[in-house]
């Protein structure tokens, strides 16, 4: 089976499904068997998509990787060309030049100079190669075990999770929100397939059929899909690749830019004086100039080796966040966590654990005719089924109220199941099914109660009541769902369903570990107020000062004081919390973002830093610059000690490279003066 080109994808696009399938010799049933995927990915090899060729690529990288050794590509990552090789080509003349002269000026002497700056320059190239290794070694805890991209493939009949460079042309896959397409795929089977399902951040008119493309993400529904093209299989034209949030300097490497500078001037400054006065004296026949040809290795030495022990020391620093169990991306995450001084927590799944309880001693009835066993039988019926790939949390709790979760489809015929509204990760579901006792059309609705209290066209008595008992619920710590239920076009608010999601077990230690620090700690959440104002009464030293969304909308952009004592902001929609990520930019803030759903992908990308906890959804992980490895929130109040201790120490080193310069080059004129 050849690789597909452009008009092999055009073909598979317009062909029905069966013939595509056909063609790439799989089944929807079954998929592949074991013996034909590993057939094929032989033939097709592995599923990576290469970015970048280089003709002659082990000469050409070595001495890529030789010329860029002393690290300044690491410390000025947006200057893509000038910047950096003036700075590389400057540190690689003046190590060669003092080597060359205090050769010249060592020939038939026994003259130590020599031996201590080859000692130097080779002690300074060690540490580069040790930072680049340490580097790569505090990398791979991010690949192997945080971000390690992985699939759900069929194969041999049996749903399995495996790594997405096995995947090969064939595969059938399972996709769900906020999974990233590992391959070019075809859509088989899809809940509400539109051109808001899959998109690419690079590109919105993304509606090519019923093929997705490789690194688009999942944004809405689940289903299957097969592979049609992987790895260097994949045509070029049709790749969109994210932009990479990472190819930014830090604050501390930006104020190193300016170091530097200042320093190689001291350096030319320094270097034309020794040429001037050594001319002097030579012409008075002075033998006795003590700074005779090392002056050049003595001020240029140290500003050489400042980008090396930053690039060393913030390596070091990954390696201490890996062993805490946070994977960094990339060294910038350390210098912009030790400048955060307000910190985002979405509530639900990252201060919460995301595992519904409901009560059912708890549930509050609405229709006479219904008793609560068969409200719960009503509820699993708006769930999605105990078979599917994919279960959202709040379904599988409804479905453990069942003896048999078989009973919510018993004696029903399904027509239709699908979601008609989305709300943070609560799904509004609608089943519309046959009852086959009498042979009536149902159609039964789960969801946000106020929603499903419009939809069944409650009166302004029965509203009032939802809201009076939602609050008192919340004075437990309780929220709720609701369910309606229709029989020959009559709604019936049938009841309110408590349920209960606690917290981590260290969420309130790590708020008040994170207040201690100084930092400002906002929730932010889809979830009622009265609810809000009870988590957040349960962290710590939190307080309980938590504001409805469209309060803070209404407040005054510029009025940062009234921002600053938010405690907590309820009553969002997913869009909004980007907005607050940048007012709070707007007023000179650091931001950090701990995520967990989907959609909070926005709001991480406004931050300075985004971080995602360990059971966060693919899209976001490969959104933030910090992954957490482990259930547990305690290692980000850590990661900011350790930021805050490296950056006060490479602080305190860019100090002394400047003090060190300065006075390395007054002191000729001290001497001579």
């Amino acid at each position: 089976m050849a690789a597909l080109d452009d008009k092999a994808m055009t073909d598979l696009e317009t062909l029905e499904e069966e013939e595509v399938l056909r063609r790439l010799g799989t089944a929807e049933e079954a998929g592949l068997t074991d013996n034909e995927a590993a057939r094929r990915l032989r033939l097709h090899g592995p599923n990576v998509v290469v970015l970048s060729h280089h003709e002659g690529s082990m000469l050409h990288g070595f001495l890529m990787a030789l010329f860029s050794l002393w690290g300044w590509d690491h410390v000025f990552p947006k200057y893509n060309n000038m910047v950096r090789v003036i700075l590389n080509s400057m540190s690689w003349v003046t190590v060669l030049t003092i080597v060359v002269s205090l050769a010249i000026t060592s020939a038939g002497q026994r003259s130590c100079e020599l031996a201590i700056i080859i000692f130097v320059v080779a002690t300074c190239l060690i540490a580069c190669f040790t930072a680049m290794l340490v580097l790569e070694y505090a990398k791979a805890p991010l690949e192997a075990k945080a971000h390690a991209p992985r699939a759900k493939v069929l194969r041999d009949g049996n749903w399995r999770d495996v790594h997405a460079a096995n995947l090969v042309p064939g595969d059938i896959i399972f996709l769900k929100v906020g999974d990233i397409v590992p391959a070019n795929a075809r859509i088989l089977r899809f809940q509400k397939i539109d051109t808001m399902t899959c998109w690419a951040k690079r590109s919105v008119d993304c509606a090519h059929g019923f093929l997705l493309y490789y690194a688009w993400t999942v944004s809405c529904g689940q289903g299957t899909a097969v592979v049609i093209a992987t790895g260097r299989g994949i045509p070029r034209s049709t790749l969109r690749l994210y932009p990479q949030r990472y190819a930014r300097p830090g604050q501390l490497k930006e104020g190193a830019m300016l170091t530097g500078c200042f320093c190689a001037s001291l350096v030319l400054v320094g270097t034309f004086a020794e040429i001037v006065l050594r001319f002097l004296f030579q012409k008075q026949n002075y033998r006795g100039m003590p700074l005779d040809a090392h002056f050049m290795p003595l001020i240029g030495g140290i500003p050489m080796a400042m980008p090396t022990f930053f690039y060393l020391a913030l390596a070091l620093g990954s390696v201490r966040l890996c062993f805490l169990g946070i994977a960094s991306r990339g060294t910038v995450a350390l210098e912009d966590l030790a400048s955060v001084d307000v910190i985002l927590f979405n509530m639900t799944g990252t201060l919460t654990c995301n595992q519904p309880c409901f009560v059912r001693d708890k549930i509050e009835m609405f229709a006479d005719s219904v008793n609560k066993d068969h409200a719960i039988v009503l509820a699993a019926r708006a769930s999605r089924s105990q078979h599917e790939l994919y279960i959202e949390p709040i379904d599988a709790a409804i479905l453990s109220l069942l003896d048999d979760p078989e009973q919510a489809r018993l004696g029903v015929q399904v027509l239709e199941h699908h979601a008609s509204f989305f709300v943070a990760l609560k799904l509004m579901f609608q089943t519309t099914y046959i009852d086959e006792g009498n042979r009536f059309k149902c159609c039964v609705f789960k969801g946000d109660p106020a929603k499903v209290a419009h939809h069944c066209g409650s009166s302004k008595e029965v509203k009032e009541k939802i809201s009076m008992i939602m609050d008192e619920l919340a004075l437990d710590g309780y929220q709720a769902i609701a369910v309606g239920h229709q029989v020959d076009s009559c709604w019936d608010f049938i009841a309110l369903l408590p349920y209960t999601d606690d917290l981590r077990s260290d969420s309130a230690d790590v708020v008040d570990s994170l207040i201690d620090l100084g930092l400002d700690i906002r929730v932010l959440t889809e979830s009622p107020l009265s609810t809000t104002k009870q988590v957040c009464g349960k962290l710590g030293k939190l307080g309980t000062n938590v504001v409805p969304a469209h309060i803070v909308f209404e407040l005054a952009r510029n009025n940062r004081e009234v921002h600053s004592n938010i405690n907590g902001i309820s009553d969002l929609f997913p869009e909004d919390k980007s907005d607050i990520v940048r007012r709070l930019r707007n007023f000179g803030c650091h931001c950090a973002m701990v995520g967990y759903e989907f959609l909070d992908h926005d709001a991480i990308g406004e931050s300075h830093i985004g971080i995602s906890v360990a059971d966060a959804t693919d899209y976001t992980k490969s959104e933030s610059d910090l992954v957490l490895t482990q259930p547990a929130l305690m290692p980000v109040s850590s990661a900011v000690q350790i930021s805050r201790k490296i950056c006060q120490m490479l602080r305190s080193y860019t100090i002394f490279t400047i003090s060190s310069t300065v006075h390395l080059v007054s002191s000729i004129y001290d001497y001579f003066l």
